[in-house]
């Protein structure tokens, strides 16, 4: 595990401390169940190849349209596709 550190304005930890008070944890672990959800909120957004759902579905939307489409078992297949 490491140690982060970072400079906040005396009211930001104020609420820090009074909403960690309230789950019943310190503020370190308060800040780590705020960045955890953060940071799993963001990457669900996020596909396997690390873009967005939507861009993915633009994608695929876009290969539709064309008439190039796979799985290609040889290189001459792709190329005689790819110059329709």
């Amino acid at each position: 595990m490491t140690t982060l550190s970072f400079k906040a304005k005396d009211d930001l930890k104020q609420i820090l401390t009074l909403l960690a008070e309230r789950k019943g944890i310190n503020v370190s672990a308060f800040i780590k169940l705020l960045l955890t959800e953060a940071l799993n909120k963001e990457l669900s957004r996020l596909t396997e190849n690390g873009i967005t759902l939507a861009e993915e579905l633009t994608i695929l939307e876009s290969d539709m349209n064309n008439e190039v489409s796979g799985p290609f078992t040889t290189v001459s297949q792709l190329n005689k596709s790819l110059t329709k």
